[in-house]
């Protein structure tokens, strides 16, 4: 797998109009700052309490500065352009967004009531990373552009730095929770659809070709033990089923 930077009119729909639009949110964050944050960016207080909703996808896409952006634009750029056409557009769009959402959800019950805003694409980010490695668990990369590893080392390392950092650094400014969100979320995701592919898969009987076993049956029967051996009831299947394929028993 060629793992190459791809030029910007090259990448998926979906993926190139994410990134567009984390791009306008750091436009945003730039014109508005504080009140973007505040009303757009995911506030648990205001989440749980006054049910701003919205903000579970909106704080997606608005950044605190231009390599916050650049980074998170950088890993979309990445991984969208490998994940998009594999999983399709349209599920992609709705796994990107889910994962962001339930990276929100896990915050805002994680940090309960506080006014702090919580911005940016990174709980997004780590469920496609999360799928990445889910779906290419054997591809190396290369962490930090040093440290060679295959997709899924990656991804349990990764799994594990954000909850040892949610556990031991509350109050930072990098929400690792919202991080560990994403991945278990996209993770979850993968897995279930997964099981669901492989479920067992029940058919249906089908009527003709059970009563078309039940008269070679009968049929044996005769051959072996003569017409005589047969019920009336049986007799009279034999005769019914011989009607309907237009002879007679």
């Amino acid at each position: 797998m060629r793992l190459s930077a791809a030029p910007l009119r090259e990448l998926p729909p979906v993926t190139r109009a994410l990134v567009a639009f984390c791009f306008a949110g750091w436009l945003g964050e730039l014109a508005f700052g504080g009140w973007l944050n505040h009303y757009f960016g995911l506030v648990p207080a205001d989440f749980t309490g006054r049910l701003r909703l919205w903000q579970a996808l909106t704080y997606i896409f608005i950044h605190a500065n231009f390599w916050h952006f650049l980074f998170n634009a950088f890993m979309l750029w990445m991984l969208g352009r490998i994940i998009e056409p594999g999983m399709g557009s349209r599920k992609f769009l709705a796994y990107f967004l889910s994962c962001g959402a339930a990276a929100a959800l896990l915050t805002a019950a994680w940090d309960l009531g506080s006014p702090i805003p919580v911005i940016g694409a990174s709980g997004a980010i780590y469920g496609l990373l999360g799928a990445f490695a889910f779906l290419y668990p054997e591809v190396t990369v290369y962490v930090y552009f040093l440290f060679p590893m295959s997709a899924r080392t990656m991804a349990i390392l990764l799994g594990a730095v954000e909850f040892v950092m949610t556990l031991s650094r509350p109050g930072s400014k990098i929400s690792s929770v919202t991080h560990l969100g994403g991945l278990g979320a996209g993770l979850l995701w993968l897995w279930a659809e997964r099981r669901w592919r492989e479920r067992p898969v029940r058919e249906e009987p089908d009527p003709a070709a059970e009563e078309k076993a039940e008269v070679d049956a009968l049929l044996e029967k005769i051959s072996k033990k003569g017409q005589s051996s047969l019920s009336r009831s049986e007799l009279a299947r034999l005769d019914g089923y011989a009607r309907r394929k237009g002879g007679r028993a």
